[in-house]
């Protein structure tokens, strides 16, 4: 008796890891699916946009905050200039990891250190809205910062 719910447990056993190993292997496989390829969207300008900006693309971002900012939406004008702003590490596409939601939203030392400057015309946006209150009010320190940002010292 023993030795058959032995042999049970056994079989249990090696069903539970193989499930495992596949789930695993499903898992890692989908995550070359990260990105849409965006051509199939061609067809459709906006929407190719949009696909772009959400893998990453700092000119596409910038173009839809500039879409934003002439529909005097101006929050969602803000998070994109930032996202296009935000410098990166390396030429790969920075993908839409939530922004900070503190005041210090990008830090100047620690960021520019990374190699590859955010998109100067979001930068520049950034400072004109901080510098004249565009949607939200003026702002001189956050102008400054994302002046720097432009040419750093």
């Amino acid at each position: 008796m023993w030795l058959n719910v032995f042999g049970r447990l056994l079989v249990f056993n090696k069903l539970f890891k193989i499930s495992i190993f596949i789930l695993f292997f499903s898992i890692l496989s989908s995550c070359s699916t990260m990105q849409q390829d965006c051509r199939v969207l061609s067809t459709d300008r906006d929407a190719y946009r949009n696909c772009m900006a959400v893998q990453g693309n700092q000119t596409a971002q910038f173009q839809l905050g500039m879409a934003a900012f002439e529909t005097q939406d101006y929050e969602k004008a803000i998070e994109w200039f930032k996202r296009a702003g935000r410098p990166r590490a390396s030429q790969n596409p920075n993908y839409l990891n939530d922004l900070p939601k503190s005041r210090r939203d990008i830090s100047f030392l620690e960021d520019m250190e990374m190699g590859f400057p955010g998109h100067n015309s979001s930068l520049r946006m950034l400072v004109r809205i901080y510098e004249e209150g565009i949607g939200v009010p003026a702002d001189p320190k956050q102008a400054m910062r994302y002046k720097n940002m432009i040419n750093p010292q």
